[in-house]
């Protein structure tokens, strides 16, 4: 059964113990959950947020959208700008940093090693390596010939008519 609600106003519901946002270094997923209950208790919009950071509107939601780890100085920004303890939260994205990256190591490596041990320079995200170039390889040579260039330019004048 469908029911329409006649307005988009939440239901009240009844008061009692409110669930707490974790502390727990877990996953990205709770860093960002716990960042928009953070923003919701400090009852600071975005704009505001923005103003009080230095960092733009799109930057800050997207640290709260869980879809990747914001940098620390956004993530630290953040918490500022809600009045948040940075310390616990510096502490909480550092260990979240490490998690993330030895998650990304032993996926890469994907031999079940210890997922605790530092990346080596050799295990470093491709993203980081500059990209292979190739030669850019000549056309054939077909034995000579004209080359036409097709532009919108206006002819040059006649020699001595500068």
């Amino acid at each position: 059964m469908i029911r329409q609600r006649d307005t988009a106003v939440p239901e009240e519901r009844p008061t009692g113990a409110q669930p707490v946002a974790s502390i727990a270094p877990d996953d990205l997923e709770a860093f960002a959950r716990d960042l928009r209950a953070l923003r919701a208790k400090a009852g600071i919009e975005y704009p505001e947020m923005a103003e009080a950071s230095h960092f733009e509107m799109k930057t800050l939601a997207a640290a709260a959208g869980g879809l990747r780890l914001p940098t620390l100085p956004v993530a630290v920004a953040f918490v500022r700008a809600c009045d948040g303890n940075v310390a616990e939260w510096e502490e909480r994205w550092q260990k979240l940093a490490e998690k993330l990256t030895a998650d990304a190591a032993k996926k890469r490596r994907n031999d079940g090693e210890d997922p605790t041990e530092p990346v080596e320079p050799a295990d470093a995200p491709a993203a980081l390596e500059p990209p292979s170039v190739k030669p850019a390889t000549p056309p054939p040579d077909d034995g000579g010939g004209e080359v036409y260039v097709i532009t919108s330019a206006k002819p040059r004048p006649e020699p001595g008519g500068w």
